[in-house]
């Protein structure tokens, strides 16, 4: 182009604004291309400041039917790996060899039994809690149960217990608004329905997505804590092992069992005043609740008898919709950061100084040998308050890619604006040519 030719009269030109846009469009697939190829594989270590001692458990959910466990060392390598489920949402190590997992698979309805295979939903999901075998990957036991399809409805969160020496589990049963706990021999012994105390939204069937109960913890000797996700409430189920039914034996109904509200509204509700939508509270020493608080992109603590917040880590310039978080003894915090496909450990000061690239959405990761929350407080530990928003572009960009997971693979989906613009460029380039040829 001469000195003498300005760019508005050069592309004035018939079909020069076409032979742009095309090359533009080309350059920006290309990037793409060679961005999504030249991706890491997953997992990846990506901040190394401070490695921790022991490897870390890390459920990973999925997005397109690629959930598993893993276990990756201090420097980001996988050890170890289960991948007999579409997704996993909880992985605990139980000691001799054996772990614990909390699966659901999606099945076709010609694999579903009645009444699933032709309820008027596509597909069936089977919940299992599975305890398998580290090294063999064999399933030593399992309790399983069907419901009407995935989502909504999966199995999230089983905690182990023992009673008179017997072990049960605890179960969040999230299709069908039910926490249950069942023994060895896989018999019920005792549960309660969220029906028995709140009142279904008017319009909203059983299939709905209402309570979305996605964590169970045992607090106390009958008591156990359980997570409301779409009441934006924590509440404390106490369980009258004395009871009887008419049989005379312990009922396990919800006649035997009393809700006392911890933290939120109580109700099914739009969004809470302290949580929204929060994910695997836990419960430190002093009573104090370690929550992720999801759908606010942070961590937070909670005066159990207050519900005041104690401290707040994070906002969305540093998470996007954390699920799972841990006090670790050192007084760091691990934390399952979803929708950025990360796991990390912030130190005492609010550094991240380990994080592993996990991709396929993590949903919970605990710190070996089941270090857990056992923790200090944020005021023991004197743990600061830090939290940044992000602007409203940037954090609408990153949810636009992590909905883009879900339909197409990892490594393509973070190169998605470069993709669109480049598929845009195209486009008008296309129409650019057909308006030269009418002129």
């Amino acid at each position: 182009m001469s000195s003498d030719v300005s760019p508005r009269s050069w592309l004035a030109v018939p079909g020069r604004r076409a032979k742009l846009l095309a090359v533009v469009g080309v350059a920006l697939l290309a990037v793409a291309a060679v961005g999504a190829l030249a991706a890491p594989a997953q997992p990846r270590l990506t901040v190394d400041e401070n490695r921790p001692q022991n490897n870390t458990l890390v459920a990973l959910q999925g997005y397109e039917d690629e959930g598993r466990a893993i276990e990756v060392t201090p420097g980001g390598e996988v050890v170890w790996e289960y991948a007999d489920a579409d997704d996993v949402f909880d992985v605990e190590a139980l000691g001799d060899g054996r772990v614990q997992v909390a699966v659901a698979d999606e099945l076709p309805d010609s694999q579903c039994p009645a009444p699933y295979g032709d309820d008027g939903y596509d597909n069936c999901v089977r919940n299992a809690l599975r305890i398998v075998d580290k090294e063999t990957k064999e399933t030593l036991w399992e309790y399983a149960w069907f419901d009407a399809k995935l989502h909504a409805h999966e199995l999230h969160d089983a905690d182990r217990y023992v009673v008179d020496g017997e072990p049960h589990w605890v179960l969040v049963d999230m299709g069908n608004d039910r926490v249950f706990a069942v023994n060895r021999s896989k018999e019920i012994v005792w549960q309660w329905n969220a029906t028995e105390r709140y009142d279904r939204p008017d319009g909203m069937g059983p299939e709905g997505d209402w309570t979305h109960m996605n964590d169970v913890d045992r607090v106390g000797r009958d008591t156990f804590r359980v997570s409301l996700r779409n009441f934006d409430t924590v509440v404390d189920l106490h369980v009258d092992r004395n009871a009887t039914d008419d049989a005379g034996g312990t009922s396990g109904t919800a006649s035997a069992v009393t809700v006392d509200p911890v933290v939120g509204p109580d109700d099914y509700h739009e969004r809470g005043d302290v949580l929204h939508e929060q994910h695997n509270p836990d419960t430190l020493d002093d009573g104090t609740l370690l929550v992720a608080d999801s759908e606010n992109d942070r961590v937070v603590e909670l005066n159990a008898s207050t519900g005041a917040i104690e401290w707040e880590y994070g906002g969305s310039a540093t998470f996007d919709w954390p699920r799972d978080a841990d006090r670790l003894p050192n007084g760091h915090t691990l934390v399952a950061d979803s929708y950025n496909d990360r796991v990390v450990e912030v130190d005492e000061n609010g550094e991240v100084v380990w994080a592993v690239s996990t991709g396929a959405l993590p949903y919970e990761a605990d710190r070996l040998p089941g270090e857990g929350s056992d923790g200090p407080t944020a005021r023991e530990a004197g743990l600061p308050n830090q939290t940044s928003d992000a602007g409203v572009v940037r954090e609408r960009a990153a949810w636009a890619v992590s909905m883009v997971k879900y339909v197409a693979p990892d490594r393509l989906a973070e190169q998605s604006f470069l993709l669109v613009g480049g598929l845009l460029a195209l486009l008008g380039a296309g129409v650019e040519r057909w308006r030269s040829r009418r002129e």
